[in-house]
C-alpha cells in the first residue's frame, strides 16, 4: 500500500482531519468527513483520533486505500482550507536537549557518555505551538533566538513504566519540530538556579509544528532520517537522527518512567549540528525557516518583530 500522511485543516469553519496523499507537485489533501460522509466519528481533527488511534488508524488507512483518483484532491494552498499544525494544542512538547552527539561537538561540549547521564528534558506548553505558515514572533526579552529542526515523535496511546523494548508500540506517528531557543536564557536572579528553560522555550510561537504526520507503520527506522534546515535560503542544518545520544525508544522510557504519557503528547527529540548559537547568527524580522525531515514534508514559518500591546492611557492620564 502507498504511505499516506495526515493534516489538521480548517474548511469551512470546522477543524477536522485530512489524508495527504501523493508527493510534491501531486500532494493534495482529502478531507476525510467528504471521504466518509457516514462516520461522523471520523469528522473531527487529528487529535481526537489519537485518543482511540488503533482503530481510527485502520480505518484511515482503509480510506486511503479506497481513493480512486489522488490527483482528485485539494492542494495544500487551495484558498478553501487553513492547514494547521497537525497537533494544534498538545498537552506538552517535551523537549530533549543535548541530544546529538554533532551537535555536543558544534557547542564545544564534552561528548555525551550515556552510561553516566540521563535524558535532559524541558517541556513546551500549548502557546508555544503554531502551525506551517504561521509567523513565528520574536519575543521582547531577548534579540538570541535560535533555530532547531527536530523529529517530532507524536504518542499514540496512553503510556507509563514502558521499557524501551516496546516503547515504539505507542507511537502514533512522526512530525517536524522547529524547537526554537533564547541562547540568553542562564540567569541568576535567583540562587541555586543556572538556566531558565520556561524564558529560553516556553514564549509564544516557539514550536512551530507540522506540516503532517506520517503514521509510525511507514517509518521503518525513525534513527534514520535526514534532518534540514534553511534560513532565508542558505542551508544551515544538514544532519542525520542516527546521531542522537538517546534513542526514541529510551526518551519514552525515561519519561513515561516518572509521568503518564496521553495521545497527543510530542516529544521534540533534539537538533543537530548546524545552529545559529556557535556563529553568532540569531533571527531577525524578514527571515524565512524551512524544516524538512526525511518522509514527512516541508514545514516553513516567517519570522516578524515583536509586537507590543500597549493599553490605552486612562482618561486624564498623560504619558511623557
Amino acid at each position: 500500500m502507498d504511505r499516506f500522511r495526515l493534516a489538521t485543516i480548517e474548511r469551512r469553519g470546522r477543524r477536522q482531519t485530512a489524508l495527504v496523499l501523493g508527493e510534491g507537485d501531486a500532494e493534495r489533501l482529502f478531507p476525510v468527513a467528504e471521504l466518509a460522509p457516514n462516520r461522523p466519528a471520523l469528522h473531527v481533527e487529528l487529535a481526537e483520533l489519537l485518543g482511540w488511534w488503533d482503530e481510527a488508524r485502520l480505518a484511515l488507512r482503509a480510506l486511503a486505500e479506497g481513493v480512486d483518483e489522488p490527483a482528485a484532491g485539494l492542494r495544500a494552498d487551495d484558498p478553501s482550507l487553513r492547514l494547521l499544525a497537525p497537533i494544534p494544542a498538545p498537552r506538552g512538547v517535551f523537549c530533549t536537549v543535548f541530544n546529538y552527539y554533532d551537535f555536543a561537538a558544534e557547542v564545544g561540549a564534552p561528548r555525551p557518555d550515556k552510561s553516566t547521564i540521563r535524558p535532559y528534558i524541558c517541556t513546551k506548553l500549548p502557546n508555544c505551538v503554531i502551525g506551517p505558515g504561521e509567523a513565528i514572533v520574536l519575543p521582547h526579552h531577548t534579540d538570541r533566538v535560535d533555530w532547531e529542526v527536530e523529529l517530532g515523535v507524536v504518542i499514540g496511546r496512553t503510556c507509563r513504566g514502558v521499557f524501551a523494548r516496546d516503547a515504539l508500540d505507542y507511537v502514533a506517528g512522526y512530525t517536524i519540530v522547529n524547537d526554537l531557543s533564547a541562547r540568553d536564557g542562564p540567569r541568576a536572579d535567583w540562587p541555586n538556579f543556572g538556566y531558565d528553560w520556561l524564558l529560553s522555550k516556553g514564549f509564544d510561537t516557539s514550536s512551530p509544528l507540522g506540516p503532517y504526520l506520517l503514521p509510525a507503520e511507514f517509518v521503518e527506522d525513525p534513527h534514520r532520517l535526514g534532518l534540514r534546515l534553511t534560513r532565508n535560503g542558505t542551508l544551515m542544518q544538514d544532519g542525520n537522527t542516527a546521531s542522537m545520544v538517546f534513542n526514541i525508544q529510551e526518551q519514552i522510557e525515561f519519561l513515561s518512567g516518572f509521568m503518564t504519557l496521553q495521545a497527543g503528547d510530542v516529544i521534540a527529540t533534539g537538533t543537530p549540528a548546524g545552529v545559529g548559537w556557535p556563529r553568532g547568527i540569531f533571527l531577525q524580522p524578514g527571515d524565512e525557516l524551512v524544516c524538512e525531515v526525511e518522509g514527512i514534508g516541508t514545514l516553513r514559518n516567517p519570522v516578524v518583530g515583536t509586537v507590543m500591546l500597549v493599553p490605552p492611557p486612562l482618561q486624564g492620564t498623560a504619558y511623557a
